[in-house]
């Protein structure tokens, strides 16, 4: 029973796309991101100690997630690395922002918050699932995307962190190398991971229209171009309070 969970050889409690559980989630993000957006003075405004160990519990739901995601894959035999190295956008995304909140370095998450966005989002609005409240996949599809996002968001709005356009161009550039070294990666060991080579095929199902251009690059950047357009409402909206940002050594140690 416990590995049929971990590894959900068998559907049970079915996922469907856009059915009551996914657009649950869905609106529990957005009212969470309105809710943060709304009280982000009363977030700002939270003892620095206390702040810090949200932060790091957000990290270590994080870390924890992937950890025992791994672990039971190899624990059961069936980790494959063609598949299963942590070498996808938005994990390689994730591991970025626990490093940069454990240990303090605010440049660095000025450039993943937008890597944030562009990764989960997608992931969100089309989950690769078959089965939802009985599968550890489940949770760690929405921990992986939603909390993570969730997490680099309560950041933004607790610390007050001023990201600028600059911060958008090293984000595009660190996201570009990725794509470029992992697109040297996948050709060399035939993988696909960050779907360079092909779409998933519930992608394709649900939005059958990408097949008249068949080029997931295509889609790809296409896709990662709205979503940085998304990631920069946040921070316009917050163009005229945030002059200084306050994400230094001392708040978070």
């Amino acid at each position: 029973m416990l590995k049929e969970f971990f590894l959900d050889q068998k559907s049970g409690i079915s996922f469907t796309l856009f059915g009551g559980t996914h657009l649950g989630l869905l609106i529990a993000l957005l009212l969470l991101w309105f809710l943060m957006y709304i009280y982000k003075d009363k977030l700002s405004a939270i003892n620095k100690d206390k702040k810090r160990f949200i932060s790091l519990l957000l990290v270590l739901i994080l870390f924890m997630n992937m950890t025992i995601y791994y672990g039971g894959l190899i624990y059961y035999g069936v980790y494959d690395w063609t598949t299963n190295l942590p070498l996808h956008f938005c994990f390689i995304s994730g591991y970025l922002f626990m490093y940069a909140v454990l240990f303090n370095k605010p440049k660095l998450y000025k450039i993943v918050y937008f890597m944030a966005f562009v990764g989960p989002i997608p992931a969100i609005v089309l989950p690769d699932l078959a089965s939802s409240f009985d599968a550890f996949l489940f949770y760690q599809q929405v921990i992986s995307h939603h909390v993570f996002l969730l997490s680099s968001l309560f950041i933004f709005y607790a610390y007050q962190i001023k990201i600028t356009k600059n911060d958008l161009i090293k984000s595009l550039i660190l996201s570009t190398s990725i794509f470029i070294v992992m697109f040297i990666f996948n050709n060399i060991f035939q993988t696909n991971y960050i779907m360079q080579n092909a779409l998933p095929a519930h992608v394709i199902k649900t939005l059958p229209f990408i097949k008249n251009i068949n080029f997931p690059i295509f889609w790809l950047v296409s896709t990662g171009m709205i979503m940085l357009i998304i990631a920069y409402v946040p921070i316009w909206l917050e163009k005229d309070k945030f002059k200084n940002s306050l994400l230094k050594e001392e708040s978070l140690l």
